[in-house]
């Protein structure tokens, strides 16, 4: 249904897979081990959601 929230599961590690979702109506994404294994998570998370905005 329209009314749902559409969550992809996690393992994306990539803008382009997110945009992909985002096009087939995706709004929430599992998103961890990404961010995890670098040094610094929240600037990792900070500069994924800043390149996905452009």
């Amino acid at each position: 249904p329209e009314e749902n929230v559409k969550v992809s599961e996690s393992g994306l590690s990539n803008i382009e897979s997110i945009r992909e979702l985002r096009g087939m109506g995706y709004r929430g994404f599992l998103i961890g081990e990404t961010f995890m294994a670098t040094e610094d998570p929240g600037r990792k998370a900070a500069e994924f959601i800043k390149k996905l905005e452009i």
